[in-house]
């Protein structure tokens, strides 16, 4: 497993996502770095097709979405619609996937899916992990 320093400062994430780790980053560093503040920086690294982290990083995406939407956190939904924005001009159709899925979230909650969502369903399917 992928054991960073618990600092979830843009540098640190950045440093860690260009690791040629092919190990999954551990539980306690996704939680950490899945926050709001991070957003853009997670879509940004998601964007890099040459981001060896891309499927961690894209997981979280998912799950900042996810987590955003159950909780009902109306100013962190703000700015996943920001983030949907820029994201939707986007010809990679595993961000397209995304922008789609949390769009569909965003317009009917009962939708979500726990498993889907934060524990890596459709971050999975899209880009799978390969230890």
């Amino acid at each position: 497993m992928t054991s960073p320093i618990l600092d979830s400062s843009s540098h640190s994430i950045t440093k860690w996502a260009y690791q040629k780790s092919k190990h999954r980053s551990t539980p306690e560093w996704d939680e950490k770095i899945t926050i709001i503040e991070n957003a853009e920086l997670l879509l940004t690294l998601t964007l890099d097709k040459n981001c060896p982290q891309r499927a961690s990083v894209l997981r979280c995406l998912y799950s900042l979405v996810g987590t955003s939407v159950s909780k009902h956190v109306d100013s962190d939904i703000a700015k996943i619609n920001v983030l949907l924005g820029k994201a939707k001009s986007s010809s990679d159709s595993i961000i397209l996937n995304w922008v789609q899925r949390s769009r569909m979230i965003l317009s009917n909650l009962k939708k979500f899916d726990y498993i889907e969502w934060c524990q890596g369903g459709f971050s999975e399917k899209d880009l799978p992990i390969v230890n």
